[in-house]
């Protein structure tokens, strides 16, 4: 039996955590607290600059939810106290031998929460540290030592709560451009790295518990070799990923690049890109490889005359099921007059599908382009695009998309999400990755149809919906979609785009017009039903005005669009998106902004609907000579849309930073009221903090 219990010894070191807040905040500037003393020592190791201090905080949140006549309601009271403390520029015996700074973070924390009137109870303590040392910083051989972990324990919406750690430790060792190989290899840097990262992330929420504990081992190399008129890069990567949790995979990915340019010719007037990527990944049933060859050369034969020449080669393995695109093509770029410039190009592809089959397609495109100055300082744009295709299918089966590239939504309401690049989308094949990067790099989890997002046919396109319930998915997530999509099974058709833009801008007015239309038709043979014919129109009005007081931006965009394929039939719809940005600045140190924007979708074709999305806030800062300053804010959101539920949010609150010395307080008050069809909420919340540097 230990001598103290683990129970002991955390309230004990409670009380002479808490004690040395207080004595820290009583004591002013003494002698015995102050980290500035703590003076560098001469000998083997010596202290840089220090930097610290204590924060001790309070929250309180009392979140109300009710849905389809049951209620809930968690009642929270926390308390922090928090340390940190940090040393820059420390060394070991000289500076140029090994330098570095460390840090730690110490937070304590006792949580009283009433979940439907029940009382529960938590204390823990969250600890988070980083450190990073170079050795030999002045060589041309470097090396750095990095370790980092950070934990937090935080509410979410809908009465959830999620933990989070965060850690890495690795190194990297580097050679400058001035090493000894600078006679042999001039002009050649390099960084050798590895370390291992691990994010952990457990929410609970609705009585569920989601769980993604992930480790990544991760080792690589970046080289670059510099010339008198050409330069060579080259990048290795491994990773290997391991998810524990509620959704348990690991898959290997391995990452290769080499790019080159160079400028040759009497007078330099020629340049060569050349880029080789791949990538694979495997593991836990994934075999993909991607290759990607990017060569191209440009000429210029005169100052208004280039001509450019690329050749492309994609190479995606899924499974099994092989995609290789090549693409050739070649561009004139021509400046008749200094306000015309047009750009003619020549583009032939030939893809193959292994097993399904081949398609190719030979295409010529035009792209003027004209500007004008008009009188009374104004400027005149007229621009156009005309494309002429001709496709041949031969084809048994979908095709595959791989890892193709996504945003979610800042805002998550009813119908609010992102459209897939490819028409007819098999929805079933459809998975999708979260990329967002956390410390040390970018993870990769699964997402799941139903629970992360929804999928909705639009016309001959698909999109994804994201759930403002979902735990993994956040507001501006970069996300990774794999699809396949029909394409015509045997056949030739022609694919003619037109597209046309003009428009007129003055100091605060701009008026803008576009016209776009894509026209597909069958020429021989069979898959008529996955052609479709599109067209959009839009019209758009900005007035933007700078006074010495107040800045105003206003604009208006009114679209037409209309699609209509043999599978689908058509599918059409109006928009109009309305903007206003306000700036006041009355004096006084004090701005206020007030922003709206309004977007009402109309659906023309059975079944009709309408769509709506109405966003407001105002925000009023005040700022005060000694840098304190105060931000009182507001916000009012409606979604609506036919086939989910409403959601309306109400926001508003205000928060502020105030410094006196060495002491600083972090006050935060706000409120939110959400409405999701039946499920309610009503959110306000209190938090303070003050905190003393040392």
């Amino acid at each position: 039996m230990p001598f103290l219990s683990t129970t002991a010894i955390r309230t004990s070191f409670r009380l002479v955590l808490v004690a040395s807040i207080l004595i820290i905040f009583t004591s002013g500037n003494g002698y015995a607290f102050s980290l500035a003393s703590w003076a560098p020592s001469e000998g083997d190791f010596a202290l840089g600059q220090w930097q610290g201090g204590v924060i001790g905080g309070y929250e309180w949140e009392d979140m109300q939810t009710s849905t389809n006549g049951s209620a809930t309601s968690v009642v929270r009271n926390r308390f922090d106290e928090d340390v940190y403390l940090r040393n820059n520029a420390f060394y070991l015996m000289d500076p140029r031998l090994l330098s570095g700074s460390a840090g730690v973070n110490l937070d304590l924390y006792q949580e009283n929460d009433k979940y439907n009137g029940a009382n529960e109870h938590q204390d823990g303590t969250l600890i988070g540290f980083d450190v990073n040392a170079i050795v030999l910083g002045e060589k041309p051989y470097t090396g750095n030592l990095l370790a980092h972990r950070s934990e937090n324990d935080t509410s979410t919406d809908f009465g959830g709560q999620t933990y989070s750690l965060n850690q890495s430790f690795g190194a990297m060792a580097t050679l400058r451009q001035d090493s000894f190989l600078r006679e042999a290899f001039p002009y050649f840097s390099a960084d050798v790295y590895a370390r291992q990262e691990e994010v952990d992330q457990s929410t609970t929420q609705f009585g569920e518990t989601f769980t993604v504990n992930e480790t990544r081992d991760i080792a690589g190399v970046d080289a670059e070799k510099g010339f008198r008129s050409a330069d060579l890069d080259f990048t290795y990567q491994f990773v290997n990923d391991s998810y524990t949790g509620s959704i348990p995979y690991s898959f290997v990915t391995q990452w290769a690049s080499l790019d080159y340019s160079l400028d040759f010719g009497a007078t330099l007037n020629r340049r060569w890109d050349s880029r080789v990527s791949y990538l694979s990944r495997t593991g836990n049933g994934v075999d993909e490889s991607f290759l990607y060859v990017d060569e191209r050369l440009r000429i210029d034969h005169f100052k208004n005359l280039s001509t450019t020449y690329e050749y492309l080669l994609i190479d995606t393995d899924t499974q099994g099921q092989e995609d290789i695109d090549n693409t050739g093509t070649v561009q004139v770029q021509y400046q008749p007059f200094r306000n015309l410039v047009n750009t003619l190009s020549l583009q032939a592809a030939y893809e193959s599908f292994t097993p399904q089959g081949h398609q190719d397609f030979i295409a010529v495109e035009d792209s003027p382009d004209y500007s004008h100055p008009i009188p009374w300082g104004g400027l005149f744009i007229l621009g156009g695009d005309g494309r002429y295709e001709i496709d041949q299918s031969h084809i048994n089966g979908p095709v595959t998309v791989l890892d193709e590239k996504h945003t979610a939504p800042s805002f998550f309401g009813p119908g609010i999400g992102f459209t897939l690049s490819q028409p007819f989308v098999v929805t079933t094949t459809i998975v999708m990755y979260d990329t967002r990067t956390v410390t040390g790099g970018a993870r990769r989890v699964l997402t799941r149809l139903g629970v992360d997002y929804v999928v909705e046919a639009q016309g001959q396109l698909t999109k994804i919906v994201i759930l403002p319930t979902s735990l993994i998915i956040l507001p501006g997530d970069p996300l990774e979609v794999s699809y396949s999509y029909a394409v015509a099974p045997d056949g030739r058709y022609s694919t003619t785009n037109l597209s046309g833009d003009v428009g007129v801008t003055y100091g605060w007015i701009s008026v803008f017009g576009s016209y776009q239309q894509s026209n597909q038709s069958m020429q021989s043979g069979v898959g008529a039903q996955y052609l479709y014919n599109m067209r959009q129109e839009n019209a758009q009005l900005d007035l933007h005005k700078d006074w010495e007081w107040v800045d105003a931006r206003g604009s208006a965009l009114y679209q037409i669009y209309h699609a209509e394929s043999p599978s689908f039939g058509a599918f059409d719809y109006t928009m109009q998106n309305y903007g206003e940005y306000l700036t006041f600045r009355p004096g006084w140190n004090m701005t206020l902004h007030v922003d709206g924007n309004e977007m009402y979708t109309d659906y023309t074709v059975q079944p009709t609907r309408r769509d709506s999305d109405l966003d407001f806030e105002t925000s009023l800062d005040r700022y005060f000579m000694s840098g304190n300053y105060f931000t009182a804010f507001a916000r009012a959101r409606q979604a609506e849309e036919t086939a989910y539920p409403t959601e309306t949010d109400y926001e508003a609150g205000i928060r502020g930073n105030f410094r006196y010395g060495k002491i600083f307080i972090w006050p935060w008050i706000s409120w939110i009221n959400r409405t999701y069809g039946p499920t309610k909420t009503n959110d306000p919340h209190i938090m303070l903090k003050i905190g003393r540097d040392l």
